[in-house]
């Protein structure tokens, strides 16, 4: 086989994202050359390309030939033969040999029938996967959340979420078919590389360059198989992708339904900006950023242990002020990333997701955190009960009624002292007897 260095350098660079690092199958490690094609697979995904030269079946060890070919000039001719388990190479200055493996235990894909397919808009289907990977969640615990949903039919929606975010966008494109597929999120980032690397194919009766330019460029998506996506880039390269299997969430309903209760224009750099501001702040406080509007100004704060950082901006326009709401400042920013214009904040209440608009970007959904704000009551806890509250009737009437007891003390004390004066008159007027009688005094309780 011979083959020029640039054009191999070319393919080795667009295959490496399909070659596998962490795989358990070493065979996973090379490239298989042979019947005009080159294939790569981590075995969530496959990769061909056609390569006219690759006539001869063969393995070529991926690590090892991109490092000999950073040492090779790139107008080189080289020629590549197999032996056993080794291939050499050879060119006019230098020559290199490697271990390979037997082409037989290379992955293959059987023939698989199609369940459906039809022409898609690559322009418009790859760039919004691509929006919305960054909300596709990174834990394993739910699969079903390791990847970007696709809402096949009329129209075409993408979702993706991680339970504490997501992205939704409706898309003006269809499939034959009504179903929801989850590609793999490694998977997404193989199309959106496929997609950059190979050529586009321009009309063949275009009468002038801007029609050439300004064309579409459509991919051939199918369903094969039971659970299989194949992704068509013209005539250079194919992407078979084993989906997710599961049920993906019902995303639609998780978006908030009716009129907001605050909505507020901002520019994108100036709320960057500003969440940048307080971050290292919002570090020591649970990575939280409360958000105020109020007066056509949006107050961004964060507080920590032992300091609080405020700063404010204004609004473009601000309706339902005043409103606030609290985020995770990773959040905000990972959607604020890139935007030079206007963006629109929805809250619909108290505790749904707020709703983030931008341009044609896909809408971004974030989950609010709850805090306590400066102006609520501290709530009482299981070890302190809370004091009751006396009212002003109730504290008249226990006055009264102190005062009731005191006058009833001071009459019965009165009539003691009228009944002891009274015994001292009569002893003074009459001989005592022999067997004076002393009567008891009176005891006063109160």
């Amino acid at each position: 086989m011979k083959i020029q260095v640039s054009k191999l350098s070319e393919l080795m660079a667009l295959m490496k994202p399909a070659i596998s690092k962490k795989s358990t199958l070493p065979i996973t490690a090379y490239i298989r050359l042979g019947e005009g094609k080159a294939v790569a697979t981590d075995l969530e995904t496959m990769l061909i390309v056609d390569l006219p030269e690759a006539e001869e079946p063969m393995l070529l060890p991926f690590a090892s030939v991109m490092e000999m070919l950073k040492f090779v000039p790139s107008n080189e001719t080289l020629t590549i033969e197999a032996e056993g388990k080794k291939v050499s190479f050879t060119w006019a200055g230098g020559n290199a040999c490697y271990p390979s493996e037997a082409v037989q235990g290379f992955p293959v894909l059987p023939e698989m029938p199609t369940r459906a397919d039809d022409m898609i808009d690559g322009d418009t289907l790859i760039p919004a996967m691509l929006d919305a990977l960054p909300y596709a969640a990174t834990e394993e615990d739910r699969p079903v959340l390791n990847g970007v949903t696709l809402v096949l039919g009329n129209p075409l929606e993408i979702d993706a979420g991680d339970g504490f975010r997501m992205s939704h966008q409706v898309l003006g494109l269809s499939f034959p078919i009504e179903e929801k597929i989850i590609v793999p999120a490694h998977a997404v980032t193989i199309l959106g590389h496929v997609f950059a690397k190979t050529p586009r194919t321009p009309p063949t009766n275009a009468p002038s360059l801007i029609p050439i330019i300004t064309a579409k460029r459509y991919l051939h998506l199918s369903l094969i198989g039971e659970n299989k996506l194949q992704v068509e880039f013209g005539q250079t390269a194919t992407v078979v992708i084993n989906l997710i299997a599961g049920t993906p969430p019902d995303f639609i309903q998780l978006i908030p339904k009716g009129e907001p209760i605050l909505q507020s224009e901002l520019f994108a750099p100036h709320l960057e900006a500003a969440v940048k501001r307080v971050r290292h702040v919002a570090k020591e406080g649970g990575d939280i950023v409360r958000l105020v509007f109020a007066e056509g100004r949006l107050t961004v704060s964060a507080k920590g242990e032992d300091q609080d950082l405020t700063t404010t901006i204004d609004t473009l326009n601000t309706q339902g002020e005043p409103g606030r709401t609290a985020l995770n400042y990773h959040y905000l920013l990972d959607f604020l990333s890139g935007k030079q214009g206007i963006i629109v904040l929805l809250q619909y209440d108290k505790t749904s997701p707020l709703v983030f608009q931008y341009q044609k970007s896909p809408n971004v959904l974030i989950m609010p955190m709850f805090v306590k704000w400066d102006d609520e009551e501290p709530a009482a806890t299981e070890e302190t009960e809370p004091e009751a509250e006396t009212t002003d009737e109730a504290t008249e009437a226990a006055e009264a009624s102190l005062e009731e007891q005191a006058d009833e003390r001071d009459r019965a004390l009165d009539a003691e002292q009228e009944a002891a004066q009274a015994e001292q008159e009569a002893l003074e007027e009459k001989p005592p007897s022999k067997k004076p009688v002393r009567r008891p005094r009176k005891k006063v309780t109160t």
